[in-house]
């Protein structure tokens, strides 16, 4: 079994925990305050980490489950798009929200599982598949999902008046700023994607040169 399939089985356990965990305790919380599980289902997938942590949760486990496969989930851009994604939950969770608050107990390691420990696998686990299959459009192609969730966000925000971040809440700061905040967010976003694509380059030629020796 490869190190790469290795990695995503494991991956994939410990985001079902993580997504599992946090659920449960989103129940409990909401149940106590009187909301429903219905409730705080709705609420739960505010979350761009939750939704996140779901998307490579699932490629990782079809990665697991068909390491040869490169399309759908596993297609290179799709996995980039991933690894991108989970790691800017890593990096603005740990920047902008980690010292909002400080979670205890239960909470505290569904905390870590999501926001760190299952980015760093996924990024092992995209560092460990082949590399060469992408283009420097896969960088643009991975802004899909940050824009998605934010027309998501703002749709359902307006509809029940929750915003799951500060930095997208159009109810405590004008739209122009809201729009800057995301404009930025998608840049940095974008400019991480053409970093990763730049290593996925480096690795192939890397691999290329190591055949060549070898042979």
């Amino acid at each position: 079994m490869s190190a790469a399939r290795v990695v995503a089985a494991l991956g994939a356990l410990i985001g079902v925990v993580g997504l599992a965990l946090q659920y449960w305790l989103i129940v409990t919380s909401m149940g106590a305050e009187g909301a429903s599980p219905l409730e705080a289902t709705w609420r739960y997938f505010a979350y761009f980490t939750i939704l996140t942590n779901t998307f490579v949760t699932l490629a990782m486990a079809r990665g697991a489950l068909k390491p040869e496969s490169r399309v759908g989930l596993n297609s290179p851009r799709v996995e980039l798009m991933a690894t991108v994604s989970i790691l800017f939950v890593f990096a603005v969770y740990n920047l902008l929200l980690a010292s909002r608050w400080d979670p205890q107990g239960a909470q505290k390691v569904a905390d870590v599982i999501v926001h760190q420990i299952v980015p760093l696998t996924m990024a092992l686990f995209w560092l460990l598949r082949p590399h060469g299959g992408l283009t420097w459009r896969g960088a643009l192609y991975c802004a899909l999902w940050p824009t998605a969730y934010t027309v998501y966000a703002l749709a359902r925000g307006q509809f029940d008046g929750f915003y799951a971040y500060y930095f997208m809440d159009p109810s405590a700061m004008s739209w122009g700023a809201l729009a800057l905040n995301v404009a930025g967010l998608c840049a940095a976003f974008v400019a991480f994607a053409f970093v990763l694509v730049g290593v996925d380059h480096l690795l192939a030629k890397r691999s290329r040169a190591g055949a060549v020796l070898e042979a």
